[in-house]
């Protein structure tokens, strides 16, 4: 089976969002446009992306930046210990 057609689950997908903002730096005050960590997830699963992003709000590992009309987001640090967990218990690497 190919990467691609591979079946993700929601907490695996919430892992790789997580893990494109923690590898790009992106805590609290700095924040980005969901649609920068679009790529890499397949297309199959990219209707989903915005659910997955409010449930890491309500969550509280993401933060919400309200600007224009697109969402952006920045990781939480005051949950830095739980979103390093999450992102090694998934993907199973990490670069810092």
């Amino acid at each position: 089976m190919n990467e691609r057609d591979r079946e993700y689950s929601r907490e695996e997908l919430k892992a790789h969002i997580l893990y494109k903002l923690a590898r790009r730096r992106i805590w609290g005050g700095k924040h980005l446009p969901i649609i920068y960590v679009r790529s890499g997830i397949p297309q199959k699963h990219l209707s989903q992306l915005d659910e997955i992003a409010k449930e890491l709000i309500n969550e509280g590992f993401l933060i919400h930046a309200p600007k224009t009309r697109e969402i952006h987001i920045s990781l939480n640090p005051r949950m830095r210990k739980g979103i390093i967990e999450l992102i090694e218990k998934y993907i199973g690497k990490i670069y810092w």
